[in-house]
């Protein structure tokens, strides 16, 4: 049974009001509040680049359909994955090319600085890491990928997420190192039962509960 949540998340790649919105808030998380990129490239007050045509976007909405937070998933595309701009993988980890692979890359992982969680178990952070994974199952991935700081990494570990360290440390908005989750794996913990922020994320979990289209 999955976790109780006043908030809920959906695929928006169908509705151009709600990117329009997820863009916005890319804006203001990271060219105003953090300071990752130059406010003066975006005068239109809208964060897009290159991968949003090759990526799955995510909304998660309070009980009055505001959005307060947002994630793109980026598929594997022309440009390829923008983590390995800075990033590198060890040598010994899990190939992407490999025929069985399909990763996506997680990025752009924004939430209103007026909505932080209160609590480290529950919502709206937690709503949109559950959307992320039953998104990345929707297109077809069987890995996640992303370059994440530590408090990150403890965070997603606390909940069970196994999602591992997998390259050196390197400066991308700061200090941050590749992570790598296998969904297979995922599924193991979920069965194993230890970690209930996990429930009813498995492979055979419907998606509507946490996507509503």
């Amino acid at each position: 049974m999955a976790l109780a949540t006043a908030f809920h998340a959906r695929t928006i790649d169908d509705d151009p009001r709600l990117l329009e919105q997820s863009y916005h808030l890319r804006y203001q998380v990271y060219c105003v509040d953090r300071g990752f990129l130059d406010p003066a490239n975006y005068p239109d007050g809208r964060e897009i680049d290159e991968f949003d045509p090759h990526s799955v976007h995510l909304g998660v909405f309070d009980a009055d359909a505001h959005m307060i937070g947002t994630a793109r998933l980026i598929k594997p595309n022309p440009h390829g994955f923008p983590m390995f701009r800075h990033c590198a993988f060890y040598p010994d980890v899990q190939a992407l090319d490999a025929p069985h692979v399909v990763p996506v890359e997680v990025s752009r992982l924004a939430i209103s600085r007026h909505h932080a969680p209160r609590r480290r178990n529950t919502e709206p952070f937690l709503t949109l890491v559950r959307a992320m994974v039953q998104g990345a199952r929707r297109a077809g991935a069987t890995h996640l990928m992303g370059a994440n700081e530590a408090a990150l990494h403890r965070k997603l570990a606390h909940f069970g997420f196994p999602y591992r360290i997998c390259g050196p440390t390197s400066d991308y908005y700061g200090p941050v190192a590749p992570h790598l989750m296998s969904l297979r794996e995922l599924d193991d913990v979920i069965v194993d039962g230890r970690f209930p922020a996990l429930l009813g994320l498995d492979a055979t979990a419907g998606l509507s509960e946490f996507i509503a289209c």
